[in-house]
């Protein structure tokens, strides 16, 4: 293991707590964030690029998922009534769906 680095730091701070994560090989990351009412975890690998991110705050959750090889990504989000979810995917051409829901969750299951 001769040049890689390994760190580890914690934080806190008034009414923020985090702790963070690192390896420097090829890069290996993960962050845990929580902050009043937002909770974040962070997770990120660097070969050819792997990314994970959740976040919640209130009454929004985020989920964000990323591969970038010949690049992948997926991000999902719902607040409240409204659903968003977003997906890319890059091979030799480029392929974007976006689509957003609104309305409450028992007008879905009709």
């Amino acid at each position: 293991m001769s040049g890689s680095i390994v760190g580890l730091q914690w934080v806190y701070s008034g009414s923020t707590v985090g702790l963070q994560w690192v390896y420097s090989g090829s890069t290996v990351g993960l962050q845990w964030v929580y902050s009043g009412s937002t909770v974040r975890l962070q997770w990120v690998y660097s070969g050819s690029t792997v990314g994970l991110q959740w976040v919640y705050s209130g009454s929004t959750v985020g989920l964000q998922w990323v591969y970038s090889g010949s690049t992948v990504g997926l991000q999902w989000v719902y607040s409240g009534s409204t659903v968003g979810l977003q997906w890319v995917y890059s091979g030799s051409t480029m392929n974007k769906r976006q689509r957003e829901l609104h309305g409450q969750i028992e007008e879905r299951q009709r």
